[in-house]
């Protein structure tokens, strides 16, 4: 019986890790400064999840062509959960990443109003650790005092 609560604790503990990463993930203490501006009209989205590379949860991806401020126009991907398809014009940004990601041969694409923060990141990391580790605490604790209980009665 411990056995089982113990790989019971390790699944909400788990759970909880995977909880605080998708947290992280959707922060991305990581991003650049700002290198252009424009505004997106959305042409075409698809759903991904409720589990996927991005995390839990469904996630939009939407292709939308975007105006740059400097008049360019390029149909670009924008990251998971950016764009929805009932957005119709979004101002948005890109980082100084250089990395081509979504197969879109475009650099990363957020909405400007998302600014990602290295607090909120680490918050959710460590928030999702501690939230799976009190949970896992309190199934080996209850296993402990039902055992404790046990040798009392005996």
């Amino acid at each position: 019986m411990k056995w089982l609560a113990g790989l019971f604790a390790l699944v909400i503990l788990g759970c909880g890790c995977l909880l605080g990463m998708t947290g992280f993930t959707k922060f991305d203490p990581s991003a650049k400064e700002v290198a252009d501006r424009g505004v997106a009209r959305v042409a075409d989205c698809k759903s991904s999840g409720p589990v996927s590379i991005h995390g839990f949860g469904n996630w939009w991806i939407c292709q939308a062509d975007v105006t740059w401020e400097s008049g360019r126009q390029t149909r670009v991907t924008a990251e998971p959960g950016q764009l929805t398809p009932s957005d119709e014009e979004v101002p948005v940004v890109q980082r100084g990443e250089q990395k081509v990601r979504n197969g879109s041969g475009n650099p990363p694409v957020y909405r400007a109003d998302f600014e990602p923060s290295i607090a909120l990141g680490l918050g959710s990391l460590l928030g999702g650790m501690g939230i799976g580790a009190i949970g896992a605490l309190a199934v080996l604790g209850t296993v402990a005092s039902r055992g404790k209980k046990a040798q009392e009665r005996e």
